[in-house]
């Protein structure tokens, strides 16, 4: 790390030695806690969001988590589809899908936007903007057992919800499209 980019040497501080950087460190820690910009203001924004009601919900094949659609954001071109996948069997592990074949990539990972079926869009490697493999896992007590997301051709302004297809999970339907 270089001192210029630390930042309490930007501050004017010029830490030189471990016993000024603990007690910089104590310091700033303590103005995030009298701010409110602690850890717990960050859980708390994280809370929040798992409990944001889904856009739409649905099963893996192995019935070990349940897919929820949380956003389905349309910027310019592009559509943005991010899900979590949250438990419902404690401890267990499910492969959703392992790699994205020429095949699954044209028949198995799109949005059906009207009567238009729209593939992930690629990156100049041709790569799907998508999780290459998905591998959930489920834990007691977690929120969360994994999450996907992938971007598509943006369908036109007047389509306003979506349905979203990917292997291993059943068919999102009456996805409300959000624009920014």
């Amino acid at each position: 790390m270089k001192w210029a980019t630390y930042p309490f040497f930007e501050m004017g501080i010029g830490i030189v030695n471990p016993i000024r950087i603990a007690v910089a460190t104590s310091v700033f820690s303590a103005v995030l806690a009298i701010t409110g910009l602690s850890h717990t203001a960050s859980a708390q924004t994280q809370a929040e969001i798992s409990a944001a009601e889904p856009l739409a919900v649905g099963m893996t094949n192995g019935g070990v988590a349940e897919a929820q659609v949380v956003e389905a954001i349309r910027h310019g071109d592009i559509l943005t589809i991010k899900m979590r996948f949250r438990p419902l069997v404690a401890g267990k592990l499910e492969r959703i899908y392992d790699s994205i074949s020429k095949s699954d990539y044209e028949n198995s990972f799109y949005v059906l936007a009207g009567n238009k079926k729209h593939l992930l869009l690629t990156d100049s490697n041709d790569q799907p903007l998508t999780n290459p493999y998905l591998v959930i896992k489920t834990a007691k007590d977690s929120p969360t057992a994994g999450s996907w997301h992938g971007r598509f051709p943006a369908p036109p302004k007047d389509i306003t919800e979506v349905s979203l297809t990917i292997p291993g999970v059943e068919t999102l339907d009456a996805i409300r499209i959000t624009d920014r």
